[in-house]
């Protein structure tokens, strides 16, 4: 890694000066390279005859005397890029053979002289004598930390030379001599660096142990070039010389020259377009296994031509490397991976990079012949969007080698194609310097960087090489073969679980739902659940995240309903987000979304070690059947690349656990939970999982029907009265109600002529009826916890039918009731009652009621014109009538009852009335649930509580002087449930006893 050291040579002949007369700097500095006739030397690549660089510091002195102002401390020389000394082409010299004859310029073998140097004006003392002194110059054995060492020999006095290699800035070659003997003083030099020391030409000037020039003497080296122009042609370039003195340590004083031909006019190195450039590229994963992590060894062999009478292979500018197509990032791999800063890999400083080592992801091997081993490194991550790039993705080419001291740290740009993932490197403006081979090898194991493709076959990598010497690139491609796991790809074997951590009935549980699939298999993308009924979230109590920002994964912390946990990236140990440390993954509970009610804003930071590539966000729709409330979440298609980066979900976890959310059933019946999960690539299979719950026999059932008749004139014998159906149940432990069954007193039957319209059955029958306003029969309102808003709906008076078991025929049978009831977001629930004739009572009955809490549910059936229930051969008004419920819990348990039908529109009455010694009797109508009360002179008031007996007898106790002068009147009131103010009515008496 020398390079023309020659034009420092000069620096080395000095140290310190006496009394000084001039100010201290440099008068001249000045080289060329030249041919062996003399003229200099312009084409790129090739190796000249030799180098001179001359330099001149300013002297001055009284009568001619010359004096130096000042010795030399520090000498730096800047060599231009791509101007480059082989020090691997010529043996070395170790310190010991230069020591050994150091008074006669060193006892180096012949072989190791690189050039010579003529030492001007040097003298012991202040005043320096006219002349010049031959020295060798040798090429030696560099000790640790230097690339390159030259030396030569002064009055005893051994000069070493460094060279290294210009790292934070162009990567040019510079040669020092830092911190000089002070002993000697320089005026001086011309030094001369022969492009092939072994050549015959350089005979005569071969030192071969004698002082001064011997006769001719030949070197035993190999006939290699030492010397190498660039091969970029660029013009005319700079070489620098900076000094400073032991007087002024740090008092810089420069000078440069252009490269110029034998006249002195300025020019460039020609001829670029001969420059050869032969590079080639081979690319290999480190497994052939389909879909599966895998490392990469890259090999960039640029062969290197040693004849010195040819060209030097011209120096790689650009290298830009396409990976096959399916060949793209693991997502796994930013699991515990760090990324390099800015500031820690300091590109523009010379000092070695110091990137994590977690942000390491490979190793880098360059064999050059400017040194005797190969320089070795690491590959760094760069961290995202803070990078020479401000990309997403960029890396690090970091050598550090101690041996030479060489450091070289280049930055690597990254792109990944959004759609497909496919991977393009581009290395740009590397150092114009030579190498043999470059290896990256990117690290292995289940956390590997990079993801083979998912099918097997022959896949090629394409690489545009592009050289100094011209913009045109030369293409390599490398192929490799994917030949194992080859039948994975066309597999999809996904794995479901769901179920509720406290499998108790009735009882509030954390939910979660599993599903995933091998790594190499098909990517998920869909999954539709179907909960069993019962299993419902209480959606009412959770406020609902508005639209824009469920889109968005915005939503309140007040609409979260639990979390989810993702595994991503091929292998088998994938990356689960949320990574600790990083953003919390949410669910929250949003509004109508795809036609459905409800829906979640699933929501996934996609941050994993130094990458945030932003949110994930997936929709999902929950749907609930309107027959028995199942409900049924259909998630949209999960994301498969982000910004490149290929997701490959192994695994999705969602929790919902929001306190008071979900709820059980009250059914302890065997249910299932079952998944369509689909793949990108369009198969399709199903899932399903046992779901049971336990302690439905600790849950009560203790539902409370109201039933009432009204309607003015609307009691009595054919005329038809409406009705109201109101049935309660309390909250807390409680099973919900599987069926009703309620069968009504004869004095009431079904009347489906009086009916303004009946409804196909066909038209009734459908999960959403389309039957006719005029076959409205009624309302119908249920409350539940479920929703903060109540059910509602019309109730249609729908034909029904039945299949004959024996024959098939379909027989109707009296029509049956249909209630879609709409509530919060448009929820749809329909219920269906059916009518019978069992021992001549009229029996209604709801089966299949779904497995929800309901806080209430009314029925109104309209009466009078168009109502479907008639009064037969009664007066309902003259006694209490009974119906029989009987309801059917979720549990299986039973609550059977007699419920007095209520009838308020009964006026207040006495049926019939007696009186005897002691008390009063009354026979009264027209009451229902609420209290009665008789009152009056010479009577005891006397009060009953009623149930909701539209008929009850009263006896009320006569006072002393009621049983002596019997009352000839009574005060009957009736305070009803509910009412303001108490109905009244004054009845008289009869004296006669019974």
């Amino acid at each position: 890694m020398a390079v023309l050291a020659s034009a420092l040579v000069w620096c080395a002949a000095v140290t310190m000066a006496s009394t000084a007369h001039a100010e201290f700097g440099v008068t001249s500095w000045d080289g060329i390279a030249v041919q062996q006739d003399g003229t200099a030397v312009t084409q790129a690549g090739s190796h000249p005859y030799s180098a001179t660089t001359t330099l001149e510091l300013n002297v001055s002195g009284p009568d001619g005397g010359k004096t130096v102002d000042g010795s030399v401390k520090n000498v730096i020389v800047n060599l231009p890029p791509g101007l480059i000394g082989n020090p691997g082409a010529v043996p070395t010299c170790t310190n010991a053979e230069m020591e050994s004859n150091a008074a006669n310029f060193g006892g180096c073998p012949s072989s190791t002289q690189v050039g010579t140097a003529n030492v001007r004006a040097v003298a012991l003392g202040s005043v320096f004598s006219a002349g010049a002194v031959p020295v060798p110059l040798f090429n030696m054995k560099p000790p640790p930390g230097v690339a390159a060492q030259f030396a030569f020999a002064v009055v005893g006095q051994i000069i070493r030379l460094n060279a290294r290699v210009r790292a934070g800035g162009d990567y040019g070659v510079d040669v020092m001599l830092k911190d000089s003997g002070q002993g000697i003083a320089l005026g001086g030099t011309t030094a001369t660096f022969w492009g092939v020391p072994s050549d015959r030409a350089h005979d005569g000037e071969r030192f071969c142990g004698l002082y001064g020039p011997p006769n001719p003497c030949a070197s035993d080296a190999p006939h290699r070039a030492f010397l190498s122009l660039p091969t970029s042609c660029t013009g005319p370039q700079p070489t620098t010389v900076t000094v400073d003195s032991w007087q002024q340590p740090g008092v810089f004083h420069s000078a440069s020259f252009l490269s110029h031909d034998e006249h002195g006019q300025p020019v460039g190195v020609s001829g670029c377009d001969r420059v050869p450039f032969d590079p080639t590229m081979s690319v290999k994963p480190t497994t052939s296994s389909a879909g599966e992590p895998t490392g990469l060894a890259v090999d960039l062999v640029t062969p290197q031509n040693t004849n010195p009478d040819g060209l030097a292979q011209a120096h790689l500018r650009k290298a830009v490397v396409t990976l096959p197509p399916g060949m793209t990032i693991n997502a796994a791999s930013a699991d515990g991976l760090g990324a390099c800063s800015t500031e820690q890999v300091a590109l523009s400083s010379p000092d070695p990079a110091q990137c994590p080592d977690s942000s390491k992801v490979g190793t880098v091997r360059i064999d050059t012949p400017l040194v005797d081993h190969p320089v070795e490194g690491g590959v760094y991550l760069a961290r995202q969007g803070a990078n020479p790039f401000n990309s997403l993705l960029a890396v690090y080419l970091a050598v550090d080698d101690r041996q030479t001291g060489t450091v070289i740290k280049l930055p690597g740009l990254i792109e990944a194609d959004a759609v497909t993932g496919r991977l393009q490197a581009t290395f740009d403006n590397n150092p114009q310097l030579p190498f043999e081979r470059l290896h990256v090898e990117f690290k292995t194991g289940p956390r590997a960087p990079l993801t083979n493709p998912s099918t097997c076959g022959t896949y090629t990598t394409h690489a545009e090489l592009t050289s100094w010497a011209s913009s045109t690139p030369v293409s390599s491609d490398s192929t490799t073969t994917i030949d194992q796991g080859c039948d994975q790809a066309a597999k999809f074997e996904p794995t479901f679980s769901a179920g509720t951590t406290n499998p108790t009935a009735g009882a509030s549980s954390s939910f979660v739902l599993d599903f995933g699939r091998p790594s190499g298999q098909q990517t998920l993308s869909t999954i539709e659940t179907k909960l069993p009924t019962g299993l419902l979230g209480m959606v009412g109590q959770v406020p609902q995240c508005p639209e824009v920002q469920a889109a968005a994964g915005t939503c309140g912390a007040e609409s979260r309903i639990g979390h989810v946990q993702a595994a991503s990236g091929t292998g088998s140990d994938p990356v689960w987000l949320p990574q600790a440390g990083k953003a919390p993954t949410a669910v929250y509970l949003a509004g109508p979304y795809k036609g459905a009610p409800y829906s979640l804003s699933i929501v996934v930071p996609a941050q994993a070690g130094p990458f945030d590539l932003g949110s994930v966000v997936v929709r999902v729709a929950l749907f609930v059947d309107p027959l028995d409330a199942h409900v049924t979440a259909k998630a949209d298609p999960l994301p498969t690349i982000l910004q490149g980066i290929p997701l490959d979900v192994q695994e999705v976890r969602v929790t919902l656990d929001r306190p008071g959310f979900m709820l059980n059933p009250s059914s302890c019946a065997e249910k299932q939970i079952t998944a369509a999960i689909t793949s990108s690539q369009g198969a399709a299979v199903s899932r399903a999982t046992r779901f049971h719950v336990d302690g439905c026999n600790a849950l009560r059932l203790a539902p409370k029907l109201d039933l009432a008749l009204t309607g003015k004139g609307q009691t009595t014998d054919g005329k038809h009265p409406a009705v109201t159906a109101n049935l309660t149940q309390p909250a807390g432990g409680q099973a919900n109600i599987k069926k009703v069954r309620v069968a009504l007193p004869l004095s009431l039957a079904l009347d489906p002529d009086n009916a303004n319209g009946l409804c196909e059955f066909v038209d009734g029958s459908k999960v959403e009826p389309t039957c006719p306003k005029n076959s409205i029969v009624g309302t119908a309102t249920a409350v539940t916890p479920i929703l903060d808003e109540p059910l509602s709906g019309p109730v249609y008076f729908v034909k029904n039918v039945r299949k004959d078991a024996k024959t098939g025929r379909e027989i109707r049978t009296l029509p049956k009731l249909v209630i879609p009831l709409t509530g919060q977001n448009g929820v749809k629930l329909t219920l269906t009652g059916t009518s019978n004739v069992e021992n001549d009572q009229l029996v209604t009955t709801f089966d299949n009621i779904p497995d929800a809490p309901v806080s209430s549910f009314k029925l109104d059936i309209i009466g009078g014109k168009g109502g479907i229930l008639t009064i037969s051969d009664a007066d309902i008004c003259k006694a209490t009538q009974n119906a029989d419920q009987q309801i059917d819990g979720q549990n299986g348990k039973q609550a059977d009852a007699t419920v007095a039908i209520q009838t308020p529109s009964c006026p207040l009455r006495v049926l019939s009335k007696s009186i005897t010694a002691s008390s009063i009797k009354l026979k009264v109508g027209g009451l229902g649930a609420g209290k009665v009360t008789v009152s009056g002179a010479n009577v005891k008031t006397t009060s009953r509580t009623l149930a909701g007996s539209t008929v009850a007898t009263i006896t009320a106790p006569l006072t002393k002087a009621g049983k002596r002068h019997k009352p000839a009147k009574v005060k009957v009131s009736f305070k009803a449930n509910g009412a303001k103010k108490a109905v009244a009515i004054t009845a008289a008496l009869s004296t006669t006893k019974k």
